[in-house]
C-alpha cells in the first residue's frame, strides 16, 4: 500500500514514473553497472520534529570497478544524507543513509546517484509522509472454529488509530451474510492518535460448510479500506466415540488387550477421519504408553498390577470432535505369590530379590536378575515347574517395574530384599516401593526410602501355606 500512496503522490506532482519498483539496474552489458536497492524509501507519519532514518544500497553489479562521482539530493530540505565519491569493485556495494526530519507535511523527493555506468544518474524516491490517521484492525483475523448450525458465536475486533492525525471512520461491513456486525456507537466513529473502538462480528452458519469473509472498515486513512479475514464452519451432529478394552481383564505382564474404537460413528453419516487415543490413568508405578495407531491400537501389555483407563476422542471429516469415550483395563497379578517393586528416582538403578526357605543371598537359592529370568531356577519339588519362581521384568535406567512371581510356592519362609545396585550413584532420598499379592489379592505394600549403595534392605518375610506377611 505504501508503494501506491507514493505513486499517487508523484503522479499529483505530474511526475509520471516509467521504472519497476522493484530493484533498478543498468541494461548495459559488460563495464560498470549500478544496482540501487531499494528504489524508493518511504519514511511513514510522524510528530513533527521526529528524526527517521532509512538506508539503501549502491550495488556495483557489473564486471568492472564502479566509480560514484556524486550523490545529489533533489529534495525538500527535510531530507539529507552524507554525499560521497567511491570506487566500488564489481560485486561489492556500499550503503547510503538517507535522514528525514518530520515537517508536519507530506515531503517528496529524491536521491540522485551519478557514476561511469552509461544510464547514470539512477535515483530513489523519497516520501516523507505529514501527519495522518491510520487504521489498524486488532486482530487481523479470527476463526470461528465450529459452530452448530442454527447457533451463533461472537467475538470483538478492536479498531485502532495508530496514526498521527484523527481517523473518521466512516462505514463497516462484512461479505459473507452469515458474518453480520454490530458497533457500540453510531457512524462515523471519530478516534484520536492511540484512542480505540470495537466492533462485534457474530457467525450464524446455516449448514456444516466452510465459510471465509472479510470484515471491512471504510476511513480516512490514506490506505483505503481496512480489512480482517473472517473465518468459520458450521457444525452438523458431533461423532460419537465408541471404545472398549478387548479383553478388558488380562493378566498383567504376560496378557496383552486391544483398545478398539473402530466402531465409532457420525449420526449424520459423515466419515470419522481422526481417532485421538489417550491413557489417562494407570496405576502407580507403571510406566506402560499408549501404542501408536489409528482406531484400534492392540498390543498393550499392562506391566503394573491394577486399573487402566483410556480416552478415545473421534473427530469427523468437517473437524468436529466428539465427547471423550472412556475404556477401562484390569490387570490381574498372575499365580498365588506376585511381588512388584517400582521407585522414583531415575538413573539409581534397585534390584528385586526373593529368597527361598533356607536359601541366602546370591545364590540359587535367591532370584535375582541373574539367575532367575525365565524360570532357570528349580526350587521346591524338583523337576515341578509350578514351584519355581520367575522374574519377568528387571529395569536398570528408569524407575522400573520389576516383578517377581511363583504359581504354586512350596512351604517355608520367603524373604523379599531390595538391593540398591552399586553400579549407579544418587545421594538423595529415593523411594521404592514394594507390593506383595497372595492369591490374586494385595495384602501387602509398603514404601521406603532406600539411598545406601550395595545395601540389601530386608522388606518383608512370607509365611507360605499361610500367605502371611511380616514386615522387615
Amino acid at each position: 500500500m505504501r508503494q501506491s500512496f507514493l505513486l499517487l503522490s508523484l503522479f499529483a506532482l505530474g511526475c509520471t514514473p516509467d521504472y519497476d519498483l522493484g530493484k533498478v539496474t543498468s541494461t548495459e552489458d559488460g563495464g560498470p553497472q549500478i544496482e540501487l536497492d531499494p528504489t524508493s524509501l518511504f519514511f511513514g507519519t510522524a510528530a513533527e520534529g521526529t528524526e527517521l532514518a532509512q538506508t539503501f544500497s549502491i550495488n556495483s553489479v557489473g564486471d568492472t570497478v564502479l566509480a560514484i562521482t556524486e550523490i545529489r539530493l533533489d529534495a525538500p530540505a527535510a531530507f539529507s544524507l552524507t554525499s560521497f565519491d567511491a570506487l566500488i569493485p564489481a560485486g561489492n556495494s556500499r550503503d547510503v543513509v538517507v535522514t528525514y526530519i518530520a515537517t508536519g507535511e507530506e515531503d517528496i523527493g529524491e536521491a540522485l546517484v551519478f557514476s561511469d555506468d552509461p544510464d547514470s544518474p539512477h535515483s530513489v524516491l523519497l516520501n516523507g509522509g505529514g501527519l495522518a490517521p491510520e487504521l489498524t484492525i486488532d486482530p487481523a483475523s479470527h476463526d470461528f472454529g465450529y459452530v452448530e448450525a442454527g447457533d451463533s458465536d461472537s467475538f470483538d475486533f478492536t479498531l485502532r488509530n495508530t496514526g498521527g492525525a484523527t481517523l473518521e471512520v466512516t462505514t463497516v461491513g462484512t461479505t459473507e451474510a452469515v458474518f453480520a456486525h454490530a458497533l457500540g456507537e453510531l457512524l462515523p466513529i471519530a478516534l484520536e492518535p492511540g484512542e480505540e473502538s470495537t466492533v462485534t462480528v457474530v457467525y450464524s452458519p446455516t449448514d456444516g460448510s466452510r465459510w471465509e469473509g472479510l470484515l471491512e472498515v471504510g476511513s480516512n486513512d490514506p490506505a483505503g479500506l481496512r480489512t480482517a479475514d473472517l473465518l468459520g464452519t458450521g457444525a452438523v451432529d458431533q461423532p460419537i466415540a465408541v471404545c472398549e478394552a478387548s479383553p478388558d481383564v488380562v493378566e498383567a505382564i504376560h496378557e496383552s488387550t486391544t483398545w478398539r474404537g473402530n466402531s465409532s460413528y457420525d449420526p449424520s453419516g459423515a466419515a470419522i477421519t481422526d481417532y485421538d487415543w489417550t491413557l489417562v490413568s494407570k496405576p502407580s508405578g507403571s510406566t506402560d504408553t499408549m501404542p501408536a495407531g489409528g482406531a484400534n491400537r492392540s498390543g498393550f501389555t499392562p506391566n503394573v498390577v491394577g486399573t487402566y483407563e483410556a480416552e478415545l476422542v473421534v473427530t469427523n471429516e468437517f473437524g468436529v470432535r466428539s465427547e471423550p469415550c472412556t475404556a477401562t483395563l484390569e490387570a490381574l497379578p498372575g499365580g498365588d505369590l506376585w511381588i512388584e517393586m517400582f521407585w522414583t528416582r531415575s538413573g539409581d538403578d534397585m534390584d528385586l530379590h526373593l529368597v527361598k526357605p533356607g536359601g541366602s543371598l546370591q545364590s540359587n537359592g535367591d532370584c535375582y536378575y541373574a539367575n532367575c529370568t525365565g524360570r532357570g531356577l528349580d526350587w521346591g519339588t524338583s523337576g515341578d515347574t509350578s514351584d519355581n519362581p520367575v522374574l519377568d521384568l528387571d529395569d536398570i535406567p528408569g524407575v522400573g517395574p520389576e516383578n517377581i512371581n511363583v504359581d504354586d510356592p512350596a512351604s517355608g519362609t520367603y524373604t523379599v530384599y531390595v538391593h540398591d545396585f552399586p553400579g549407579s550413584v544418587f545421594n538423595g532420598q529415593n523411594d521404592v516401593t514394594i507390593n506383595i499379592y497372595v492369591g490374586g489379592l494385595l495384602e501387602w505394600t509398603d514404601t521406603r526410602n532406600v539411598n545406601s549403595e550395595d545395601l540389601y534392605d530386608p522388606f518383608a518375610e512370607i509365611d507360605w501355606p499361610s500367605g502371611v506377611i511380616t514386615p522387615l
